[in-house]
């Protein structure tokens, strides 16, 4: 199946491929090549309908990650091509991102590592002291795969009581993982130290943090988002960083990416941004990409796809 790969992928993965796929010249495609292709390799690519209309044989677009919305859905569905994602490949990488975001918010490590490039007089001086996530409160807000492996690393290596707010998530999940079930999003936010967002951008979630919610939580709390920029509101998490509303955040989702050195969350000290960079490990890479050529040597075998976002 003649596939063209729209993006960079792991030397690993890309060699998975090429033993397994018939890539068309995955070094340089250009707009000539649309016409052969069966299938598509995209990380960021967006798959449109002009581009799509482009590709008159395309079967597949195999997602390379979990997030579809650089792919028009309904378009791809109208012309039979089948979408597929790798939900489970970036999942662990995720986790522990939340995880290392968390532990940086609460010790302060790169308002630390700034001061000292700067220049200091003194070790340990006050403004720098942070706080323990042993025996914290953890509220997650979305209980998917990611949430979950957040919860449960946590819950074992920091022994957190975990609350959830998720109206999808079953009270028998949240019993088995040892987590508590919170009914309103309210209760979470008045309660946890660490708050956590993996929820998809959809009408119901976007802005789903605002000021309201931001002034709900308590003052040492931090705040991380590693699902979709627009979920939180940024302008009013710039107001409650500013005024020390709260201890701290971290964002590797902004509204507008690549995110502008001049957005104005980057000049709070207590705040940390990163490029979306959570799923961005060796280890995912590999994962991400070998799935994604998977998906379309399932469909060369006439294979049920593991993974479908769109049917054909």
């Amino acid at each position: 199946m003649k596939t063209l790969i729209l993006d960079p992928i792991d030397s690993e993965a890309l060699e998975y491929a090429i033993e397994r796929l018939d890539i068309v010249d995955w070094r340089n495609v250009e707009s000539k090549d649309y016409p052969i292709a069966e299938a598509v390799i995209v990380r960021t690519f967006k798959m449109t309908k002009e581009i799509m209309d482009q590709m008159p044989n395309l079967k597949i677009i195999a997602k390379h990650g979990v997030g579809v919305d650089n792919i028009d859905l309904d378009y791809a569905k109208s012309k039979g091509i089948i979408v597929t994602n790798t939900p489970q490949a970036n999942m662990n990488s995720v986790a522990e991102f939340v995880i290392a975001l968390a532990l940086n918010c609460a010790r302060k490590v790169t308002m630390a590592h700034n001061m000292v490039k700067e220049g200091i007089e003194k070790n340990s001086p006050f403004e720098l002291a942070g706080f323990e996530l042993q025996n914290k409160t953890v509220g997650l807000i979305g209980l998917g795969r990611i949430g979950t492996l957040v919860g449960t690393k946590l819950k074992a290596a920091f022994n957190t009581k975990v609350l959830v707010y998720d109206p999808y998530a079953s009270e028998s999940i949240c019993e088995k993982e040892g987590f508590v079930k919170c009914e309103h999003l309210d209760q979470v936010l008045k309660e946890s130290e660490i708050v956590s967002v993996s929820v998809p951008l959809t009408k119901d979630t976007e802005n789903l943090i605002s000021v309201r919610e931001l002034s709900l939580m308590k003052e040492n709390a931090v705040l991380i988002n590693t699902s979709r920029g627009k979920v939180i509101n940024e302008k009013d998490l710039y107001d409650a960083l500013q005024q020390n509303k709260l201890f701290g955040a971290a964002i590797d989702a902004f509204a507008e990416e690549p995110v502008s050195k001049e957005h104005p969350l980057l000049t709070c000290n207590n705040f940390i941004g990163t490029p979306h960079n959570g799923a961005n490990t060796r280890d995912a890479l590999i994962r991400m990409g070998t799935e994604a050529v998977d998906e379309i040597v399932r469909l060369m075998s006439n294979e049920e796809s593991l993974n479908r976002v769109v049917m054909s």
